[in-house]
């Protein structure tokens, strides 16, 4: 990776290069073709001027030749003189002598050669009489080329434009190798010290080449700044990298220590559950399906043997975790100390106590319309007085309802919509008692609302209780054991990846038709979700 970012420097500095020799070469072009225009303008017009002198002598001398043959009308003898003149003068095109009086020529030599451009020199004949009189006989015409001037004067600008381009090629020499040496190479190393540091690697420093260390032009400048900002950088990166670490560290400590006390809770949560053993002393057969949101739970359950049977309880208690684990065992030591002090015989006044000395636990007697703060705990609650040797079953609920699936499907005998411990909120309803009888096949299942407001499937919906009367109806049959694996599997395969939305309990039980001998001794378990 190094070479590909050095190799893309590279080519970005002959870019740069290229760039600012091309401006150098327009600009010289353009100079030099000013230049060696105007100089050829200026040697054409000198070369056409000495032609125009040049040609200026020679008619003036020929117009003495001319004039005694022209006199005596001797075209033969004018003839002869054109025709050794055009001889002598490549760049003669054409001579003509004309008469004064007449408009075509005595006589005309005509040269061969390209057509072109050619100037035009005209000399009056004169002759001097015997009188003494200058007299103007005729007119000696002569066209002479200037391809002459302009191979003269393309000539005299060959060396001009050799040397200006020589010039050139050596001034953009010199130019591109200083550039190059004083500003794209350590534009360049500037260029891979930034990549390396961009790249995380800190150290990178521009290392001066020989001549440069005293360098206090601006590319001096840069070079001392970047290292300045490099060992600057770097500086706070291993300084902040340490306290990271170190912060890292802390963190990880505080929160091993936290999770061992979390664990330890759970730990405490779980010694206080009725134990299978206990559960199975009591019904005829039972699951329990307890998944806990985190590591401890908000949910709870309990089973005891009261003076004539079992009492049986779920319980949601507000939040999940650390606080619900301690709602749990607020609500738990309650219940528990209402049913040594009231009994089990009556589950609707046993929640009504649970719901008074909860209040009064958490201090939260006032009413909720006095009430400025923002602490309001409680929990719902099913209880279900089973009652083997009288074959009935007695239910009273705070928002947890009481399913019993039998030969004639599954009914839901509906709790009072009412919370307990919360602060009041005016008149609410009271609890009520619901007596069943036990009929042989059924099947009685409480459960907390985290299983039926669990969130997943395809729109991200909850479970709700329309489903999970479907997959109770589907296993009914089925021992409580295999039941259990049912709904669970139901619930992970609805859930997918959704995460857990709350603390999930439920128990299913039956019981036995007969009563068992009490032992005398009431044992209390309650189990924390």
């Amino acid at each position: 990776m190094s070479v590909l970012r050095g190799l893309t420097v590279e080519r970005s500095n002959r870019s740069i290069l290229a760039r600012i020799g091309g401006i150098i070469v327009l600009t010289a072009t353009i100079v030099g073709v000013i230049a060696v225009g105007v100089s050829a303008g200026i040697v054409e017009h000198q070369q056409k001027q000495a032609l125009i002198r040049r040609a200026d002598l020679v008619a003036a001398m020929q117009t003495d030749a001319l004039a005694g043959p022209l006199w005596e009308i001797d075209e033969r003898s004018v003839r002869k003189i054109i025709e050794a003149l055009r001889d002598r003068d490549p760049a003669i095109r054409s001579v003509a002598v004309y008469e004064t009086d007449r408009s075509d020529p005595v006589a005309e030599a005509l040269a061969h050669g390209p057509p072109g451009n050619f100037v035009t020199i005209q000399q009056p004949i004169m002759l001097r009489g015997r009188d003494g009189l200058i007299r103007h006989i005729g007119t000696l015409k002569l066209h002479y080329s200037t391809a002459e001037v302009d191979e003269v004067t393309l000539s005299a600008l060959l060396p001009v434009v050799g040397l200006l381009v020589l010039s050139l090629v050596t001034a953009v020499a010199i130019i591109s190798y200083m550039l190059n040496r004083v500003v794209l190479r350590p534009l360049m190393r500037l260029t891979q010290a930034a990549h390396s540091v961009a790249h995380g690697e800190y150290g990178a420093r521009i290392v001066p080449q020989d001549g440069e260390e005293d360098r206090q032009d601006e590319i001096g400048l840069l070079t001392r700044t970047f290292n300045r900002m490099a060992e600057t950088v770097q500086d706070y990166t291993q300084t902040l990298e340490h306290r990271v670490q170190e912060r890292t560290e802390a963190l990880a400590d505080i929160n091993r220590r936290i999770m061992d006390s979390i664990n330890y809770a759970q730990l405490i949560q779980s010694s206080i559950l009725p134990k299978a053993e206990v559960l199975d002393a009591g019904l005829a057969d039972h699951f329990v399906l307890w998944r806990p949101r985190d590591v401890v739970s908000g949910d709870f359950y309990c089973f005891r043997e009261v003076e004539d049977g079992y009492l049986l309880g779920v319980a949601d208690c507000t939040g999940h975790g650390v606080p619900g684990a301690f709602m749990t065992m607020t609500a738990s030591a309650v219940l528990n100390n209402v049913v040594d002090q009231m009994g089990a015989a009556d589950p609707a006044a046993l929640l009504a106590e649970v719901d008074a000395k909860v209040r009064a636990a958490l201090h939260q007697d006032g009413a909720a319309s006095a009430w400025e703060g923002g602490f309001d705990n409680g929990l719902d609650l099913a209880l279900c007085l089973i009652r083997p040797a009288e074959g009935t079953l007695v239910y009273a609920g705070a928002r947890l309802p009481l399913w019993v699936a039998g030969p004639e499907g599954i009914t839901e005998l509906r709790a009072v919509r009412r919370s307990l411990g919360y602060r009041s909120h005016g008149a609410e309803p009271a609890f009520t008692n619901q007596t069943i009888a036990i009929a042989p096949g059924q099947t009685f299942y409480l459960c907390t609302d985290g299983l039926t407001d669990q969130c997943g499937g395809e729109r991200g919906r909850s479970f709700g209780k329309s489903r999970l009367r479907e997959v109770i109806d589907g296993c009914v049959s089925l021992p409580l054991a295999d039941q259990k694996s049912v709904i669970a599997t139901s619930l992970a395969g609805f859930q997918g990846d959704q995460p857990q939305r709350d603390d999930i309990t439920m128990v299913g039980f039956r019981v036995r038709p007969a009563a068992r001998p009490g032992s005398g001794a009431e044992s209390a378990a309650c189990e924390m979700a």
